[in-house]
């Protein structure tokens, strides 16, 4: 159990309507008591109170798994598949003087679980993920220098792909590539988006079929997790050559980008720096076609808060961390993006953790 975060996040409730709060298998959950089980659609989670009391929750199949994780710290109750989770739910709920409680889920909690228990145990369930997230949004000087790691792992996978890229891979195989690199590193839980010519024009594309081809545009957009915590990062490369209306949407989008990363300072107002990169893109008419956020916040998790965007109404503090990746979508045409974490470090100071090139880079 990390009893400091829960302490924090106890304090944090007093000010709340919540009664407890349910976290889930999730991140947040590895977060609080630093593992996280597997997940299926058996209910189970880790219940902490407002009088900073905790108890688990789970199926009789995970029972002795989860107490030993807890080392026996905590009280852990178990269902069996065969009594109905309710009927023991409700009993476990009101054992804890929880009946009729409002309690706040995380964002893995499965809404077809609470819903149930909401109707035949009398628990009101609210959403509690911004109150969980203000308890990590402040990053520490060593999870700030273990973000600065990841980055720097998954920048160091860039110059090996630009020089393995090639028409006639597939985008598959680009990501396992990139995989290779970042693991032989000491990242893990990799990730990538390999997206080529018309899927380059989806924000979020998923696949890996399409195979490279002459004068392709690629959003190259990956990261890994290093002591748990996460990097991301986003550039665009030309495969053969670039058109010259290639050429000048690219700049657009690196001085919006700039633009962005300029404006984040600390006691900066969030809105601001979301308009900043806009504010550019609409030079040429192409604002509309950001329809996303600018930035998202990073941390024990790939998004989380401080999220950059036009209705968080909040100034940038000391110890947050987010990225900063404005774009230009053309669906089924063509997209392009760069996108950089940020952070506010210890001493207050704008710091760029990516350090890769953002110049326009042709394969040849």
């Amino acid at each position: 159990m990390r009893k400091h975060y829960i302490e924090k996040l106890v304090s944090m409730m007093g000010e709340t309507e919540f009664d407890a709060i349910l976290v889930c298998p999730s991140e947040e959950l590895k977060f609080f008591a630093g593992f996280s089980p597997m997940m299926c659609e058996r209910f189970q989670g880790l219940f902490i109170k407002k009088d900073g009391s905790c108890f688990y929750v789970c199926n009789l199949l995970y029972g002795d798994e989860i107490k030993e994780s807890f080392n026996h710290e905590i009280p852990v109750y178990t269902w069996f598949d065969g009594d109905g989770m309710t009927n023991v739910v409700g009993k476990i709920l009101e054992e804890q003087g929880l009946k009729g409680a409002t309690v706040g889920v995380n964002s893995s909690a499965q809404a077809f679980n609470v819903l149930e228990i909401t109707d035949k145990c009398g628990v009101n369930f609210k959403n509690a993920k911004p109150l969980l997230e203000e308890v990590r949004i402040r990053k520490t000087p060593e999870e700030l220098e273990n973000l600065r790691k990841a980055a720097a792992i998954a920048d160091a996978a860039f110059e090996p792909t630009i020089k393995f890229i090639r028409p006639g891979l597939t985008e598959g195989q680009i990501r396992d590539f990139m995989f290779e690199q970042m693991s032989s590193r000491g990242g893990t839980n990799l990730w990538a988006i390999v997206a080529s010519g018309p899927n380059s024009g989806f924000p979020h594309y998923s696949g890996y079929d399409r195979v490279i081809q002459e004068q392709d545009i690629m959003v190259l957009d990956w990261g890994c997790e290093y002591n748990e915590m996460q990097s991301d990062i986003s550039r665009t490369v030309f495969v053969g050559d670039a058109t010259e209306d290639q050429r000048r949407i690219y700049e657009l989008v690196d001085r919006a980008q700039l633009a962005s990363q300029e404006a984040a300072v600390e006691g900066a107002w969030i809105p601001d720096i979301d308009k900043a990169a806009r504010v550019v893109l609409d030079e040429q008419d192409y604002a509309k076609t950001l329809i996303n956020r600018v930035g998202h916040g990073i941390g024990y998790m790939i998004h989380e808060a401080p999220d950059i965007k036009e209705c968080n109404p909040r100034r940038l503090e000391r110890g947050m961390c987010f990225s900063i990746e404005p774009g230009v979508y053309l669906a089924n045409v063509y997209g392009m993006r760069i996108e950089n974490i940020v952070a506010i470090n210890e001493k207050g100071e704008t710091e760029i953790l990516n350090k890769v090139t953002r110049e326009l880079t042709i394969i040849k």
